[in-house]
């Protein structure tokens, strides 16, 4: 039986409408981390306690194949950084189910050598916004935040599809504001006025202090 194609109108709408879910709950979570069950109440979520879902889903992981075996391998000392590896990390998360309970408590315990994996995978791909992701993500357990800011600006200052380069200066800005540091300003002094890429991050700044703005109470 095949299924019915969806409307392309109702296609985009949706579409449009988990990008910005996405982005809210994205914020939430950068901006207000000791907040963030009431901001995601506010916004329509209703929370359920998964800690203890999510730590047995990890304690019971177990490498499903041989690149898996690999990755656990290489994490525990027992292999060398090398390309092979970098590239084994790639497929798994390229893969249709990655095992992601099997790699993420690698993440939560700081694991020196998935570190210097995905620092590897950056000093030769700047650009993947995926590793800039993992970084981002590993810094949570592990302050890392000028190895962060490193990487992020060059990959803002070298990308030149802008429509990447604006997704970059978000998450830059998302990923570091929680430590204090101002992203988007500090990517300001590195552009001149006239090209695009100070136009997108003076719109970037326009929009986020108009939303502190509309944040602020009002003074009397």
């Amino acid at each position: 039986m095949s299924k019915k194609k969806k409307d392309p109108v109702i296609e985009d709408y949706e579409k449009l409408r988990d990008e910005i879910v996405i982005d809210k709950v994205n914020e939430i979570f950068r901006t207000q981390p000791d907040n963030y069950i009431a901001a995601l109440e506010e916004i329509g979520f209703e929370y359920h306690e998964e800690d203890d879902y999510e730590e047995i889903e990890e304690r019971n992981a177990r490498p499903e194949n041989q690149n898996q075996k690999d990755l656990v391998a290489f994490f525990e000392g027992k292999d060398e950084l090398s390309d092979e590896i970098l590239h084994l990390y790639f497929e798994e998360y390229d893969s249709e189910s990655p095992n992601l309970p099997l790699i993420r408590p690698f993440f939560k315990k700081a694991n020196q050598n998935l570190k210097s994996l995905i620092v590897y995978g950056l000093d030769r791909y700047p650009g993947r916004i995926d590793l800039l992701s993992d970084l981002a993500f590993f810094h949570e357990f592990e302050n890392i935040l000028r190895l962060l800011i490193t990487y992020y600006t060059r990959a803002c200052v070298t990308q030149c599809n802008l429509e990447t380069f604006t997704m970059l200066a978000k998450d830059f800005y998302y990923s570091t504001i929680p430590d204090g540091y101002e992203a988007l300003y500090a990517l300001r002094e590195l552009f001149d006025p006239d090209i695009e890429k100070r136009k997108i991050i003076d719109f970037l700044i326009a929009e986020m202090e108009e939303g502190e703005e509309a944040d602020s109470p009002v003074k009397i």
